[in-house]
C-alpha cells in the first residue's frame, strides 16, 4: 500500500488510472468490499498528492537540519525535526530529533515511535560494509506507508483453523537511508525572480525519478569521526509563506455613545 510508484508515485496496482479518477458510490443493499473502503481512501490521498506535486512542489519545507551530536561520537549525526514533501506528493513529518549512524545503510520510523536511537549498527546485514574514508555520505529521506496495530482476524468456517493476525492500521512513516551519491548532481534552482515575468502557459511537472529528498552531505575521516556537515550542497528546498503575515491598517470603528441614560 505503499503508493510509490511512478504516475506520479499514486498507486501501486494494476488499475492505476482508474484509482487516479474513481471513488466509491455507495447505494442500499450494497455489498461493501474493503476494496471499496480501501478506494475511498486512496481517491482523496492521490487528490492531495497531486495538489501537492502541481502547487507546491517537493522537498524540505522546514528543519531536518543534520548537526553534530552533543557530545560528538564517530558516525554519528542528529537529524532534527522537520516538515518535508516529498518528490510524489507525500508529506514527511520527522517530529523527533533522530541519531542516526552512518554506518546503517537504512532505518525506518513513523511519526510518534518512541525510540530515538537506530538499531545495532554492528549487524551484518544492515552496516555498509566498506568504510569509504573522505568519500561523502548523502543522508537522503523518503516516505513510506508503516503497517501497526495488528489484529485477530475471526476464523472462517467452523473455526478450527489457527487464528491468524492482520494490521488494522498505516501509520505515515519515513526511511532514512544513506545514498552513494547525490540524486540532483549538477541540477541548479531555478531562478525565482522569473515568478512574476512568467509568460505563457507553463509545463506540467515531469515524475520524479526518485523518491528521495536529500537532507545533507556528511563526510568522514578514516576513523569515522564526522568532519564536514553540508546541509545546502544537495538539499532541494520547497518555499513556504507560513513565516510570514501582515497587520491590515484599517481604520478602528469608533462608536459614539448612545444618546439618553444608560440603565
Amino acid at each position: 500500500m505503499s503508493m510509490n510508484d511512478c504516475n506520479c508515485g499514486t498507486a501501486a496496482t494494476a488499475t492505476i488510472d482508474k484509482t487516479m479518477i474513481e471513488r466509491p458510490r455507495f447505494f442500499p443493499r450494497q455489498l461493501v468490499t474493503p476494496d471499496d473502503l480501501t478506494l475511498g481512501q486512496d481517491y482523496f490521498r492521490n487528490k492531495i498528492r497531486r495538489i501537492n506535486r502541481y502547487l507546491h512542489g517537493w522537498g524540505v519545507v522546514c528543519g531536518t537540519r543534520v548537526v553534530n551530536p552533543k557530545t560528538p561520537q564517530p558516525w554519528k549525526v542528529v537529524i532534527q525535526t522537520g516538515y518535508i514533501l516529498g518528490p510524489y506528493g507525500d508529506e514527511i513529518v520527522i517530529d523527533r530529533d533522530i541519531c542516526f549512524d552512518l554506518r546503517v545503510r537504512c532505518m525506518e520510523a513513523a511519526a510518534g515511535d518512541a525510540c530515538t536511537e537506530v538499531a545495532d549498527p554492528l549487524c551484518p546485514d544492515q552496516t555498509i560494509s566498506t568504510r569509504r574514508g573522505e568519500k561523502p555520505y548523502y543522508i537522503a529521506v523518503r516516505y513510506k506507508d508503516m503497517a501497526a496495530r495488528p489484529v485477530r482476524v475471526q476464523p472462517a468456517g467452523c473455526g478450527c483453523d489457527d487464528s491468524q493476525c492482520e494490521y488494522s492500521r498505516w501509520r505515515d512513516g519515513y526511511e532514512i537511508c544513506v545514498l552513494d551519491e547525490c540524486p540532483d548532481a549538477g541540477a541548479e534552482p531555478p531562478d525565482l525572480d522569473q515568478i512574476s515575468k512568467q509568460e505563457g502557459i507553463p509545463d506540467c511537472p515531469p515524475c520524479p525519478s526518485v523518491p528521495w529528498v536529500v537532507l545533507a552531505e556528511v563526510t568522514t575521516d578514516g576513523q569515522g569521526r564526522v568532519t564536514k556537515i553540508d546541509n545546502c550542497k544537495c538539499r532541494r528546498m520547497v518555499r513556504t509563506l507560513a513565516p510570514y503575515w501582515w497587520r491590515c491598517k484599517e481604520p478602528a470603528i469608533v462608536i459614539d455613545p448612545p444618546p439618553g441614560p444608560v440603565d
